[in-house]
């Protein structure tokens, strides 16, 4: 009688598994890693202490940032340092820029209180570095209005879309500041659209470009909402 022998396989006779991140059709079965386990060889390579790993889909695998990439504390504060975003106020007092109706784009003077993504020209102009939606604030302090019924029209100017506040400009007489007008809106825009902000008074008693902007209480700012 003989004796058969079935040889012991070998580690390398199995085949080793895929694992891979993404989505699966219904019905097929998908390899999981637990959120406490430790795989030799696999992970994000990252220089970013507590970074969000990001998937390359192009290539197929995870990532990380090597600069500038959204965090996560222990204690789950997000931190987002590179969104785009900026504050820019008035370098000094703008002299007679509207009054009997011109429509004035207003100088920021180059001083820039922050301007993360280099987003903001330093003089007027805003540019959208990706498409999505963007708020802005804007507060000007105003003076020189002769006639009860001088009006303003404040404008966030976009690309696409203009959008404005408007009312009475009455209050601030002879260099006294007294007008303050503020707006806050939501846009849409696409990368590379810009925006700017405009100011146009028409004192009704026909007085002319008398109206002044101070520093104090001027601002506009602006930032990536998502």
């Amino acid at each position: 009688m003989g004796i058969q022998v079935t040889p012991i396989p070998k580690l390398t006779d199995f085949a080793i598994p895929a694992i891979t991140f993404g989505t699966a059709a219904a019905g097929v079965a998908k390899t999981v890693i637990r959120s406490d386990a430790t795989i030799a060889g696999v992970g994000a390579q990252t220089s970013v202490d507590n970074t969000i790993a990001r998937f390359n889909g192009t290539a197929g695998q995870l990532q990380g940032y090597t600069s500038g990439g959204p965090t996560i504390s222990d204690t789950g504060v997000m931190v987002q340092s590179a969104k785009p975003a900026f504050s820019a106020i008035l370098g000094g007092t703008l002299s007679n820029v509207t009054g009997g109706g011109t429509v004035y784009t207003v100088v920021w003077a180059g001083t820039e209180i922050f301007d993360i993504g280099g987003v903001f020209d330093g003089t007027s102009t805003f540019t959208a570095p990706v498409t999505g939606k963007y708020a802005f604030t804007v507060s000007l302090n105003g003076a020189e209005s002769v006639h009860s019924s001088s009006f303003y029209i404040l404008k966030v100017a976009t690309t696409s879309t203009d959008y404005q506040v408007g009312g009475s400009w009455y209050g601030g007489y002879s260099g006294s500041y007294g007008v303050t007008v503020q707006m806050a809106c939501l846009a849409n825009m696409a990368a590379g659209n810009t925006a700017t902000v405009t100011l146009m008074v028409n004192n009704t008693g026909g007085v002319g470009n008398i109206c002044d902007l101070a520093v104090a209480g001027s601002h506009f700012m602006g930032w990536l909402v998502g």
